[in-house]
């Protein structure tokens, strides 16, 4: 079942997932990393999210997706591409004391609040993965739900056809059963006729 939409929808859950690790990972974290490593992992994101941008302007010219949902996906890939952007800015220009700078200047609040964006946007992500898998789902049932109708009708005339045969046969039956009847109605009169004719001697 996978389709162009739908690996357009799991990249980018990827692409937000890293981005938001990327956002969230503090200088005192095992997992932190370099400046020059995050802002390689940044340009890397922000490369995936221009591919994503050249793939949605080809799924919107080819009618793929309706003008609704190509409006919804630019306007959280567009967030996204915005956030990217901040956090290489702010990676770049702060070099090793402006990395400690973002752990420390970044509130816990804002962080809350672009983690919930960041799960609000793979939600609706899903919820678009799950509208596809059931339209195709509702395509096959339609399908199966006529295969049967067909299965029904062929049925029908089946048994139409063997009614009809059934029929055929009594009457051939019954046609059979008056000739027999016939002959031997026939056969009595001769032989009355004959007997007739031996007592008149």
């Amino acid at each position: 079942m996978n389709n162009p939409i739908t690996s357009w929808d799991n990249e980018y859950a990827r692409l937000a997932r890293a981005a938001s690790q990327l956002r969230t990972t503090s200088p005192n974290s095992p997992s932190f990393h370099s400046t020059q490593q995050r802002q390689g992992q940044a340009s890397s994101i922000q490369t995936g999210l221009n591919r994503l941008a050249s793939q949605l302007n080809a799924l919107e010219s080819n009618l793929s997706l309706s003008p609704a949902e190509v409006g919804r996906r630019r306007t959280i890939l567009e967030g996204l591409q915005g956030q990217m952007s901040s956090e290489g800015g702010a990676a770049a220009s702060g070099g090793g004391g402006g990395v400690v700078g973002v752990g420390r200047g970044e509130s816990s609040t804002a962080a809350a609040l672009r983690q919930q964006d960041d799960m609000i946007d793979e939600l609706a992500v899903g919820v678009g993965r799950l509208k596809n898998q059931t339209h195709l789902i509702h395509q096959e049932a339609t399908s199966q739900v006529r295969l049967l109708d067909e299965m029904d009708n062929n049925v029908d005339l089946a048994n139409q056809g063997l009614e009809e045969e059934t029929r055929r046969a009594m009457r051939l039956k019954e046609e059979k059963s008056v000739w027999r009847l016939h002959l031997i109605i026939v056969g009595l009169s001769v032989l009355l006729f004959l007997l007739i004719l031996m007592g008149l001697s």
